[in-house]
């Protein structure tokens, strides 16, 4: 496995973040939006956008004559320092907003999505420390996917939601 993996996934991160921005341009404009589900959709933009950016980080190490392996590292413990900034920065925001517009936050969605958050930060954490056997670049990549895939879950919880609630 090479550079040509972390280029694929950054395409894929593209078309998850092409995807989800749709729904701004379709729907971003209702009266139906409160400003939670502004804040809903921005943990979705920001798992993509980050999805891209770490993608792309080990093929501009190697321009720097950087190793795979010291690459890999490099990108798995700046995903765990980006998703932990992110979710911080977002979850602050999502309290502030529930606090001052009285709009309640589903429980149940955000905690099945934290758990999956703990998990793809454990592995990035852990595989960056060497503690998995493996190559670190093969979990790195896997690092990338799962943050995908929780982009993508998080896009479904978001639409299923709103849709709910337009529909009450």
């Amino acid at each position: 496995m090479g550079l040509d993996v972390f280029h694929t996934l950054a395409e894929v991160a593209v078309a998850i973040t092409g995807f989800s921005s749709l729904i701004i341009v379709f729907r971003g404009n209702s009266p139906d939006w409160t400003r939670q589900d502004y804040v809903g959709f921005s943990f979705v933009l920001t798992w993509s956008v980050g999805s891209i950016f770490l993608s792309l980080l080990p093929i501009v190490l190697a321009e720097f004559q950087i190793t795979l392996d010291a690459a890999s590292q490099i990108g798995l413990f700046s995903a765990v320092v980006y998703l932990y900034a992110a979710a911080g920065f977002l979850t602050v925001t999502q309290a502030r907003v529930a606090k001052r517009t009285g709009e309640t936050v589903p429980t149940k969605p955000r905690l099945i999505m934290g758990m999956s958050f703990l998990v793809i930060t454990s592995v990035a954490f852990s595989a960056g420390f060497g503690w998995l056997p493996g190559p670190r670049h093969a979990w790195y990549a896997t690092t990338i996917a799962l943050l995908m895939m929780h982009a993508t879950a998080d896009l479904g919880v978001f639409v299923v939601q709103t849709t709910q609630r337009k529909q009450s």
